[in-house]
């Protein structure tokens, strides 16, 4: 355990370290800053420009900026938003936790479907199950989330549901966009697991497991469904972080206040130290999913807590 805990910090410092480089590098290259509306105002002389650019640092070079930037992030400070005016770590994480939250509702949704009709495949074996199986399969793995969540505002439309009041956000907004992250999940999951409790079922210590009396829904769930779950654990870590990063386009459609529509705002008006701080955040988040994910597999395997992480 300790060995990989090291490993994966090791691993994260590495993988933080080069994703907010690269952004802050790209932001640079990209031309232009969130300064850009003011230089054209005549209202606003040189001299406030230039105190504006020498507060918030962009007179500055690259490696300046980018070394004052992590200082400052390492000691928790994020800075201010250039286009809201406000502290960018109490923005982000109220953002984040909307969308944090959303995700883990299609997870939970896509793991509660994914892992019911896995089981009843095995408990239950019969073609119309499996060939229903398949076509779930198949419609999910094959519809976007951008037509889903098109349906979703269409259906609010006609049976005249609120989507959001004030810029709050409401119940139907939650369960609409938890379906529709989680329906192209499931295609993934449900194969998964399906195919791998299949392969599970013929192991000899199952058979060991119903030679001893124990009954089939025991079996599977103590004894198969263990033995199956870590490749779907593996899947389950990555898509938190897809999830998380790529829940634009549904946050945007249902107006679901998130990250998405925040790091959209902040790359259209250059606000550099917002989009660093929606990095930051979203990479820590990517890697504590896929870190426990790890150490899940790890728990629930003694094979690999003997072997190397390799």
């Amino acid at each position: 355990m300790l060995q990989l805990a090291i490993k994966k910090l090791i691993q994260g410092a590495l993988m933080i370290l080069f994703v907010s480089a690269a952004s802050f590098a790209l932001l640079s290259s990209a031309g232009g800053d969130a300064l850009v509306g003011m230089r054209d105002n005549p209202q606003i002389s040189a001299e406030t420009i230039a105190e504006l650019e020498s507060a918030y640092g962009l007179d500055r070079p690259f490696a300046q900026r980018y070394s004052s930037w992590l200082a400052s992030a390492l000691r928790g400070d994020l800075g201010e938003s250039m286009s809201f005016r406000i502290p960018v770590a109490g923005m982000v994480m109220t953002r984040f936790a909307n969308t944090a939250t959303l995700a883990l509702s299609g997870l939970a949704l896509a793991s509660l479907v994914s892992f019911g009709l896995a089981i009843a495949s095995v408990r239950f074996r019969g073609r119309l199950l499996s060939g229903a199986i398949e076509v779930l399969i198949l419609l999910s793995a094959s519809t976007p989330r951008v037509v889903l969540a098109l349906l979703a505002l269409v259906f609010a439309l006609l049976f005249s549901v609120s989507a959001s009041a004030g810029g709050t956000t409401s119940w139907f907004q939650l369960i609409a966009g938890s379906v529709v992250l989680a329906v192209p999940l499931i295609s993934i999951f449900l194969a998964q697991l399906r195919d791998g409790l299949r392969d599970v079922m013929e192991e000899d210590f199952v058979k060991l497991a119903r030679a001893k009396g124990l009954s089939e829904w025991t079996v599977i769930t103590r004894h198969a469904l263990r033995a199956a779950i870590n490749p779907f654990l593996t899947l389950f870590g990555l898509s938190l972080g897809a999830l998380l990063g790529g829940s634009v386009i549904v946050e945007t459609v249902l107006g679901w206040p998130g990250i998405g529509a925040l790091i959209v705002a902040a790359v259209r008006s250059r606000d550099v130290p917002l989009v660093m701080g929606v990095v930051l955040i979203s990479s820590l988040a990517v890697w504590i999913g896929n870190t426990a994910a790890e150490f899940l597999q790890l728990a629930n395997d003694a094979r690999m807590r003997s072997g190397d992480f390799e």
